[in-house]
Formats: C-alpha cells, structure tokens, sequence
C-alpha cells in the first residue's frame, strides 16, 4: 500500500475517526441485544428484521474499522514548513496550462478534503504532485487516463 502523509493534526483526526467508529460498534452491539432479546418475548415465528439490520450494520462498521486500523501503518506525519516550497497548510495558486484557468487551492495535512471548498489533501493525485514545488514550477499530475499540466504562480503560507 502506498503511504499516507498527514499533519499531526490530521493524524489526531485519524484517530478519532477510529474511535468515532468503535463508538458506533459499541452502540450498535446495544442495539443488536435489544433486538436480540425482542425475539424472546414474540412469537418466534416472525423475521426480526431489526436485528438483520443491526447485524449487517455491526459487518459495515467492522469492515470499516479494520480497513483503517490497517491503514495506520502507512501513515506518515510530514509538518509544515515555511522554506519557500509548497507545503501542508499553504494556499497556491495555480495556473492549469491545458485551459488557461487558476485557481488557489489549501494543502491539508488531513486525509480529507473537499475539493469543492478549494481544500485538497497531500494524498491526492493534485496534492503530490505540487508538494514541494517553487513558485514558476511546471508539473503534471495524473486522474485516471487523463494528465494536467500546472504552473505554481503564488505560495502563500497559512500558519
């Protein structure tokens, strides 16, 4: 698997997206003896749907967790520094060639971004690719079978 590069910050959000996840295990473990424990005082003839869904849930959030758990051992805490490249916590400007559009962009330390809100992280094809550059750098990255080509116009340090 490839590395995970995060802030300290996004490592700490890391975790508590895991904790966050064993919090609904325990909540929905809850649910599924309660469900569980209905089926005693009904009929015994009826599907007891509730606790169905409760068990699909409690695989969902297992599966969830494990892949992240598993994922811990790919991360790699990088800081921000202000040495005149990008890095995390910096807003760039850039100049996309192939269209002549710019636009500015946040580099986050944190595994999730929102592109839509002009955040993206230091794992996207995007965030890679201009991690370290210098202002007037040309670099391309690639999103499935297409590559853009970027010019690093402007760093500007949010710390």
């Amino acid at each position: 698997m490839s590395k995970i590069y995060l802030s300290k910050l996004g490592y700490e959000n890391y975790l508590k997206e895991l904790d966050k996840i064993k919090e609904e295990i325990d909540e929905n473990a809850k649910l599924m003896s309660l469900y569980a424990s209905d089926d005693a005082y009904g009929d015994g003839w009826h599907d007891n749907f509730a606790y169905e869904e409760t068990m699909h849930k409690e695989a969902e959030l297992f599966q969830k967790y494990n892949k992240k758990k598993s994922m811990l051992k790919d991360i790699v805490i990088v800081d921000s520094k202000d040495n005149g490249t990008v890095s995390l916590n910096t807003k760039v400007e850039l100049l996309f060639i192939d269209d002549d559009s710019v636009e500015e962009y946040l580099l986050t330390g944190d595994i999730n971004s929102n592109i839509d809100d002009n955040s993206i992280t230091l794992n996207s094809p995007l965030g890679s690719a201009i991690y370290g550059k210098k202002v007037g750098d040309i670099v391309s990255y690639k999103v499935n079978d297409n590559t853009y080509r970027i010019k690093v116009l402007n760093i500007i340090f949010e710390n």
